[in-house]
């Protein structure tokens, strides 16, 4: 889920350089986006691409890019992001992911804190489990109990994607009152269905918007050895009698910076809701949040 705090950013795209002989081939992992998205890639000579993803390329494939004689980028080959034998019978590689089931007895434990969160749509139930993402999920109780998700905006509402919420007006004091967290430790939990979690820029930038997972992206995000630092942390999950409206809020689909026609978080910041409400008129908003 890593990338700029516009591009699964909020989940977070993860851009893996790989560095060839000469400066003028590289390759990169496709981060998880819609189909036909244009990606912002910074090449190894320092220009930014800007790269339409062919038809046929897909979340998780290598894509090599190759200078030409006239000192142009373009797309030398694409490889199927399908592990060697090797990699696949390597015990290590493979995360350990918790199984539906400790999850769901998690979320029903005394550890476990419900928070309502109010939508144009209706509230959505969220259970807070803290040893999955201590720091995060500490965060995410201090957010709901400051009252900062007040006429906040869902900005990035993504079919079979994301949501994506947390971006105020610059001028707003609540864009200032927060320091961004250091990173939390993976602890096994999949970006599943349902699962909430934040969005960042990068290690150590986790700080108020915040994603909920509309479709499993356990194979793109949350991806690593156990105890290992990372921003692809959940601290919750979406309770199953909130799935429906989890899945009501309308989608514009992602942000202009991965390629969509959405509503941009850029002019968010600059001009606050009354851009979303002028050119999105159909867009949600969080209005509330408690602990329920």
């Amino acid at each position: 889920l890593k990338c700029v705090l516009a591009c699964w950013t909020f989940l977070q795209w993860q851009l893996r350089w790989s560095i060839m002989a000469e400066s003028s081939q590289f390759s990169f992992t496709v981060p998880a986006c819609e189909p036909g998205s244009t990606l912002q890639v910074k090449a190894t000579d320092g220009v930014t691409l800007k790269i339409p993803l062919p038809e046929n390329v897909l979340p998780g494939d290598e894509l090599y890019m190759a200078k030409g004689a006239e000192g142009k980028w373009g797309i030398l080959k694409a490889i199927r992001g399908t592990p060697t034998p090797a990699t696949a019978a390597a015990p290590a590689s493979a995360p350990a992911w918790r199984s539906a089931e400790a999850m769901a007895a998690e979320c029903a434990s005394p550890e476990a804190v419900t928070v309502r969160l109010d939508t144009t749509k209706g509230p959505i139930l969220i259970k807070v489990v803290p040893s999955w993402s201590p720091i995060g999920a500490e965060r995410f109780l201090k957010l709901v109990d400051d009252g900062y998700f007040q006429d906040i905006s869902i900005y990035r509402a993504i079919n079979s994607g994301l949501l994506q919420f947390g971006v105020v007006k610059d001028t707003d004091e609540r864009s200032k009152r927060y320091d961004p967290l250091p990173d939390d430790v993976l602890a096994g939990i999949p970006y599943a269905e349902g699962v909430v979690g934040f969005a960042a820029a990068g290690p150590g930038t986790r700080k108020s918007t915040i994603c909920i997972m509309k479709a499993d992206f356990r194979t793109q995000l949350g991806k690593g050895a156990l105890g290992t630092k990372s921003t692809e942390t959940p601290f919750g999950m979406v309770c199953p009698e909130s799935m429906a409206t989890m899945h009501s809020i309308h989608c514009y689909g992602d942000i202009p910076q991965c390629g969509g026609k959405g509503p941009c978080p850029g002019k968010l910041a600059a001009l606050g809701n009354d851009y979303i409400r002028s050119e999105f008129p159909l867009c949600d908003f969080v209005t509330g949040a408690c602990r329920a």
